[in-house]
């Protein structure tokens, strides 16, 4: 970028093109200059300037394409507001706000008007919020909030309401507060606490309609720790910690539905799975970085922009590529060798029900299979009982070693970290079930019917699944396997 800055907005406009606004620069005062990004050519370029320097503001992309930037320091803390025309590249002044902020937040709500609450004034920080109504370009008073929020989070659920959680300042001991902004009544109502007090911290909605907060700060305490707020029963669970504490670092929801939060605390990354509530590392930044913008791209991609690393403001800009460069999980299956019959596998399919390995080993082979060549990877056990031994890689697949595994569950195993690249590959579901010959999860008289009508034929992939001792023989030892199992 043009411009050093932190405390800066990044919004992704209709045409994919990103606006960063505002944000303190190396004087230490705010600016009003703002730039663009363009994903087609990599490249920075300036836009007009805001008509009032801004910094720790909120920036919102309104219906008709606008973007809404209110509030923040001037140094003094603002009420004004300013709207910018992607079409033109000018920013006009817009209705100004009751009052003073910054260190709120804004939402854009289902009508199509703006939420903005919380935040310091000038004085005590305001416990009533504001509706914008793009059609008027007025501001109006909405509900009190029950309690003071200033560095929190706001999230807009599916429901149409609006979560807001944690808090700084002369208001830390109520912390944990959260509460829900209904737009139908324009009241606030609190809803349950969560379990640390923060600040600084981040949200992101996730797929299936949870929150998660993670990070952050309490009592000047840099944190690790996340939770999960529920909207169907307005409470918080903690869910895994991250690996290291962050604050004043972003949080984006991948189309993956992962999470990817960098930053805060140095150069580095960590992914969070809702499925399995874990943190895993991914590729650091090539820069430390807090107090910067990270922004999902209309292809996939993530541009985290600008910010401090502690000891001077940052103009540089980098990408993260989600998919790990293209390379894409394809298939999956149970190998196992059958004597001199020759090696077969047992599909296990990448989503939706699990396959089912019927056959009795020590040692399974999970083999995984990509649309390149791979040369290193990792394989975890996510849920289910299962160790993972030897890793070993051949063309396009990678093949890891599971022992003390049991003869009737479902195993989940996590791919990641494929030829280096720090990145998820996919979970997948591995089902086993001793004897069942016909894959109806249940070891039964069918089961029994399969193996006798193969007694010793030759193990071929059309019968393999009845040589459930994976000898290359199908025999007596087969059957009382079936016996052995049955009503499994």
């Amino acid at each position: 970028m043009a411009t050093p800055r932190a405390s800066h907005t990044a919004t992704l406009l209709p045409n994919g093109q990103v606006l960063v606004a505002g944000g303190y620069g190396p004087t230490g005062y705010p600016s009003s200059s703002a730039e663009l990004y363009d994903p087609a050519t990599g490249l920075w370029t300036t836009t007009g300037s805001m008509i009032t320097t801004r910094a720790s503001h909120t920036a919102t992309l309104l219906p008709n394409g606008q973007v809404l930037v209110a509030g923040g320091s001037h140094p003094t803390t603002l009420a004004s507001a300013e709207l910018y025309n992607p079409a033109t590249g000018l920013w006009t002044a817009t209705g100004s706000m009751a009052n003073a902020r910054v260190h709120h937040t804004a939402t854009l709500l289902l009508s199509g008007k703006v939420l903005v609450a919380g935040g310091s004034g000038e004085g005590y920080p305001p416990l009533d919020t504001e509706l914008y109504d793009p059609a008027t370009g007025l501001w109006t008073t909405t509900g009190s909030m029950t309690t003071e929020h200033v560095d929190h989070t706001t999230t807009l659920l599916a429901n149409g309401q609006v979560l807001v959680a944690g808090t700084s300042g002369s208001g830390l001991n109520r912390g944990k507060d959260a509460e829900l902004y209904d737009p139908a009544s324009g009241l606030w109502t609190a809803t349950g606490s969560m379990g640390v007090a923060r600040a600084f911290q981040i949200a992101a909605l996730l797929s299936d309609g949870r929150v998660l907060v993670a990070g952050g700060t309490s009592h000047s305490r840099p944190l690790g720790s996340a939770e999960l707020y529920d909207p169907a029963t307005g409470l918080w669970t903690a869910t895994g910690s991250m690996a290291v504490t962050r604050d004043s670092h972003t949080a984006t929801l991948l189309p993956n539905g992962q999470v990817l939060v960098a930053g805060g605390n140095g150069s580095s990354a960590e992914l969070y799975d809702p499925i399995s509530g874990i943190w895993m590392a991914t590729g650091s930044m090539t820069t430390a970085r807090r107090s910067h913008t990270a922004t999902l791209l209309s292809n996939g991609q993530v541009l985290v922009a600008a910010g401090t690393d502690t000891v001077q403001f940052l103009t540089s800009a980098e990408l993260y590529t989600a998919d790990g460069g293209g390379l894409t999980l394809v298939s999956a299956a149970s190998r196992l060798t059958h004597g001199t019959a020759g090696t077969f596998d047992v599909n296990m399919p990448l989503s939706g029900v699990s396959g089912v390995e019927c056959r009795s080993a020590t040692t399974y082979n999970a083999v995984f299979t990509f649309d390149a060549p791979v040369t290193s990877g990792q394989v975890t056990v996510l849920s289910g009982t299962a160790t993972v031994g030897a890793i070993t890689f051949s063309g396009n697949s990678m093949t890891a070693q599971l022992t003390g595994v049991t003869s009737a569950e479902i195993v989940t195993l996590h791919t990641q970290n494929i030829n280096g690249d720090n990145q998820p590959h996919g979970d997948v579901q591995f089902g086993f079930l001793t004897a069942d010959a016909d894959a109806s999860r249940l070891v039964s008289k069918p089961d029994q019917t399969l193996v006798q009508g193969q007694l010793n034929q030759p193990v071929t992939s059309a019968n393999f699944r009845e040589d459930l001792t994976a000898d290359g023989r199908i025999n007596n030892s087969d059957l009382q396997l079936v016996k052995a199992n049955k009503n499994h």
